[in-house]
């Protein structure tokens, strides 16, 4: 190898390397600025160490002990350590990772701790400063979720994928787990017996939803895009001989108030009202009542054992044909 070739190769490397080092100082800026901002919103923000890492070919950034306070909201998070890192060539395609280390979200109505054994998301970033969401793929594994009172839900894994339509303010949804076992939270709550399987066989949806805006950099420094409408084309749980399956077009208000319609398919009926009945959410004098009338709505879907409804939503009111449901829940995102 000749001298010159030799120089050449030392002098690329060098370039290489402090263009390494500028973008990695960029990176570490922009989140301290990031964490100033919301200090002088009134949040507690910090992270008590900074280092990067992922040369040559990545920019990476390593954040230990981040806390998160939004007084307005009274919640708080905890995160023990956060990677993000984005190839050297474009900052947009950046990766979020979190180790097997335990989350702790904390708000008004209780502790909600999160350990996996580890998690990744891959972000898609449209160009710009307001990092608009193009696309995401969040995958982890070993997943649990425990209150102060005990466990709520294990799942062995989670795959999650979001996508950009050609309207920027929607998104298509689809998510997969797999081993997903309710919690013994759950599991008194159901009142359900020891002989009841742990794990839900399938648990999957597919949907789109528009919201009234498109997912930025906003969502976390101000408020979260609100749903305008969603479209479900699958929603599906089996566990145990019960099978649930939703499918649902609807629009959002601005107050959250939907208004649209809802077919759900439910096999094993029966049995989930005698759980329904048992845990509480149905009252035990109103259980012949509404076993009458659902026996009736199965034999005109031709299946005792299944239950076909179309449930219309009218301005956040519910109702089954003529017959009256409530007040449906209201959409908000917080």
């Amino acid at each position: 190898m000749s001298r010159l070739t030799v120089k050449l190769l030392a002098l690329a490397v060098l370039i290489w390397t402090t263009w390494w080092v500028l973008a990695t100082n960029g990176m570490q800026r922009t989140l301290n600025t990031w964490f100033d901002a919301r200090q002088n919103e009134g949040w507690q923000a910090s992270a008590a160490q900074m280092s990067r890492g992922g040369f040559p070919l990545r920019i990476a950034t390593t954040l230990r002990d981040v806390s998160l306070d939004d007084p307005a909201t009274q919640s708080s998070l905890q995160l023990p350590e956060i990677t993000i890192s984005t190839p050297i060539y474009w900052p947009g395609h950046a990766t979020v990772r979190l180790p097997a280390e335990p989350v702790t979200l904390t708000t008004p109505q209780g502790i909600l701790t999160l350990t996996t054994g580890g998690a990744e998301a891959a972000l898609r970033l449209r160009p710009g400063t307001s990092l608009q969401l193009e696309g995401m793929r969040a995958q982890s594994k070993d997943i649990a979720l425990d209150l102060t009172e005990g466990r709520v839900a294990v799942m062995q894994t989670l795959d999650a994928v979001i996508q950009q339509g050609a309207d920027p303010q929607t998104y298509d949804v689809d998510l997969n787990a797999t081993g997903f076992a309710p919690g013994s939270i759950i599991r008194e709550g159901l009142r359900l017996p020891a002989a009841w399987p742990d794990v839900f066989e399938t648990l999957l949806a597919d949907m789109t939803i528009a919201f009234d805006r498109p997912w930025d950099r906003s969502a976390l420094e101000d408020s979260r895009p609100q749903p305008r409408s969603v479209k479900v084309d699958q929603l599906e749980a089996r566990w145990a001989d019960l099978s649930l399956s939703l499918t649902a077009n609807v629009v959002v208000a601005q107050g959250g108030a939907m208004t649209g319609t809802l077919k759900l398919r439910a096999e094993n009926w029966q049995r989930m009202l005698d759980l329904a009945a048992a845990s509480g959410a149905v009252p035990l004098q109103m259980r012949p009542q509404i076993e009458s009338g659902l026996n009736l709505l199965s034999n005109l879907s031709g299946s005792r054992e299944t239950l076909d409804l179309d449930i219309t939503l009218e301005d956040g009111r519910m109702r089954m044909g003529f017959i009256p449901l409530g007040t449906a829940p209201l959409l908000i995102l917080r």
